[in-house]
């Protein structure tokens, strides 16, 4: 072929391509699988490469692997009578390979043009990769260099010389159009890769928040939560989220009260709490503005997201309230008949009266008591006592100060005990 006529649709497919195969289990597989289906006799990779020589290659097309193990770059310890400059153990060839290192991101190379033809197929390259599989020369498109270490993306030509005649200025003429759309695509992915992480990591460490968190928009929209808060809406009880994704409690007025507390934190930008009086157990929210630092971020971007606000929501209890046993399941992910246990050692109790209040053997409660201990990372009943104290951490919103709590109307607000 002397050319390769693309449609404009062809073409935007193709860049498309480059972006899409950029998030790919074997990055550019889909690329070079459509570039060696455009240019017959092609064969592709992606390989990496430091200071010591070709890493194994991370991506091939065009029927055949080129190498699996490392290759060493210092041709002399071939056995092979080439240049100096071909060795890179010589001044000569650190500039070369110096040159190679600031060569931009996205030039094409050839190495008909870097090379003389004598030399070049003497080099263990040719006479180890190339050869064997029927090429001659390549097209080099660099995509990412670091300290020591880089990309490339590899084009071998036919070995024979019509045809290589046919595909070199082709091919050479695309790889150049596609290479600043390749660069974008590297950048992207390893932009969303690191995002990925730093999210996980985001979502470890509010998984190591004890109480069960919500974090919603201005509008009640549920927009992620910790371990135990997960675990809360997997319950719906008391919090569900609806097919429009929004925020609501088991009760409508419940649900209408908190809504209202997030349109007052919208103006006021202050902390605020409820109560939920109709639960089995009562429980305390607090709910307070919740944004996460915007320093990292582009002029643009805290510009756009700077009037974005987002609430947290935190669910505990005050210390007159007894400790909700779904608490309890959220929050160390207790079974319903543990959380039971649980509750009833809190209160007090021995194991023969639980075992009588359930109806199960003294062993049953024990061994119970015994994965409470484990889940909860306690040893003893005191020590289980300590650690629930984070349940009343809630409270001290409410204690001494009714200012910022509310309670569902027609509810009414439970008294303190006497």
């Amino acid at each position: 072929m002397s050319d390769v006529n693309l449609s404009p649709e062809e073409l935007s497919e193709l860049i498309g391509l480059a972006y899409d195969s950029a998030f790919e289990p074997r990055p550019w597989q889909s690329l070079l699988d459509r570039l060696t289906e455009l240019f017959p006799g092609v064969g592709a990779n992606v390989y990496g490469y430091d200071e010591k020589g070709l890493l194994p290659e991370y991506t091939y097309s065009g029927g055949r692997e080129f190498y699996r193990d490392p290759i060493p770059v210092d041709l002399m310890e071939q056995g092979l009578n080439v240049p100096d400059y071909l060795n890179l153990a010589t001044p000569a060839s650190m500039a070369v390979a110096e040159g190679m290192r600031h060569m931009q991101n996205g030039f094409v190379a050839r190495t008909r043009m870097f090379f003389d033809e004598a030399i070049w197929v003497q080099t263990p390259i040719y006479k180890e990769l190339l050869e064997p599989g029927g090429f001659k020369h390549a097209l080099q498109m660099k995509i990412e260099h670091l300290g020591d270490k880089g990309v490339m993306i590899g084009f071998a030509l036919p070995a024979d010389p019509e045809l290589e005649a046919q595909i070199h200025d082709p091919l050479f003429d695309l790889l150049k159009l596609l290479s600043p759309h390749v660069l974008r695509a590297t950048r992207l992915a390893r932009a969303i890769a690191l995002s990925k992480r730093a999210n996980e990591v985001f979502a470890g460490f509010i998984d190591g928040i004890v109480l069960p968190l919500l974090v919603t928009d201005a509008a009640g929209k549920y927009l992620l939560g910790n371990a135990a808060g997960r675990r809360m809406i997997d319950r719906n009880a008391p919090f569900k989220v609806s097919a429009s994704g929004i925020l609501t409690l088991s009760d409508p007025l419940d649900t209408r009260l908190l809504h209202n507390k997030l349109r007052q934190l919208e103006a006021h930008h202050a902390p605020g709490g409820m109560r939920l009086e109709g639960e089995p157990d009562p429980l305390s929210l607090i709910i307070a503005p919740f944004r996460p630092a915007l320093r990292e971020a582009s002029a643009i971007d805290r510009h756009l997201l700077a009037e974005e606000r987002l609430y947290a929501i935190v669910v505990g209890q005050t210390s007159n309230e007894a400790i909700s046993s779904a608490l309890l399941e959220d929050v160390f992910d207790l079974t319903v008949r543990e959380a039971e246990v649980c509750k009833e050692l809190l209160m007090g109790r021995k194991v023969p009266q639980i075992a009588e209040i359930f109806g199960r053997s003294p062993k049953t409660i024990r061994n119970q008591i015994q994965t409470i201990y484990d889940k909860t990372g306690v040893a003893s009943n005191t020590s289980l006592l300590d650690a629930l104290l984070v349940f009343r951490t809630v409270g001290t919103l409410f204690e001494g100060d009714e200012a910022g709590v509310e309670t569902t109307p027609g509810l009414g607000r439970k008294k303190d005990p006497a």
